[in-house]
């Protein structure tokens, strides 16, 4: 069932054309950042995973707001069911993220970009952190579509502030000690500091890092399908 899902939403967001701004935005990022060799290896990596989490949030609302309210609840009649509706976005929006993370983490190995050899273990690094970071980015966005924050400049500033936030997340830890800002805050600084001293910390913190990003998207997303289970699409026709 999800296969032909995923499909036919691939198919559906692609006719929209609403991918080509946020997709665009990416590559032109990317390629932008890249323009002067040689780059160090991990923070350039650092970099364009934050380009991903930025640029699949964006991807992930236009994703979710690409489809008329009637052909939503259309699809959801025939799938009876809105929580597999709701996962078929999630892994075809993961699909999506997976692509462009590959395409990030080879484009500067394939083109020299880079001061030495990035290496499969920096390679692989990097893949997982992009990947993390633009599922994460996506997993804010499922709260902000049109059926959840109707109003779509209301959803945009808020997107905007905790994208902001969320970068900053550093320097808001030093302001407001506590475990408040790390528990609460979508964890996109801690991923690029593990990044960028991917050399100096030992696996374990950095398999931490990864885990704490991990929990965070599971649990937006599981709470994102509970509560689509519960929620009537019919009251936007």
């Amino acid at each position: 069932m999800m296969r032909p899902l995923i499909t036919y939403m691939l198919k559906s967001y692609t006719s929209s054309q609403r991918y080509f701004a946020p997709v665009a935005s990416i590559v032109i990022s990317v390629l932008f950042l890249y323009t002067y060799k040689p780059n160090p290896v991990m923070s350039s990596y650092a970099a364009t995973a934050v380009i991903l989490f930025i640029g699949c949030a964006w991807m992930g609302l236009s994703f979710l707001n690409h489809e008329q309210a009637v052909q939503r609840q259309v699809t959801i009649v025939h799938l009876r069911s809105s929580v597999k509706y709701g996962l078929g976005g999630i892994l075809t929006l993961a699909l999506l993220t997976l692509v462009l993370a590959l395409l990030t983490v080879v484009y500067p190995v394939m083109t020299g970009s880079f001061a030495q050899p990035a290496g499969l273990y920096h390679m692989t690094l990097a893949l997982a952190g992009h990947m993390l970071l633009g599922m994460l980015g996506i997993s804010i966005a499922l709260y902000l579509q049109t059926s959840w924050v109707p109003k779509s400049s209301y959803a945009i500033g808020i997107l905007l502030i905790i994208l902001i936030v969320s970068v900053g997340g550093k320097k808001l830890e030093e302001l407001i000690p506590g475990p408040v800002v790390p528990v609460f805050l979508p964890p996109a600084a801690p991923m690029m500091n593990a990044l960028m001293n991917a050399d100096e910390l030992s696996f374990m913190s950095l398999l931490g890092s990864f885990a704490h990003v991990l929990v965070y998207i599971i649990l937006l997303c599981g709470f994102y399908l509970y509560r689509s289970g519960h929620m009537d699409y019919g009251k936007n026709l």
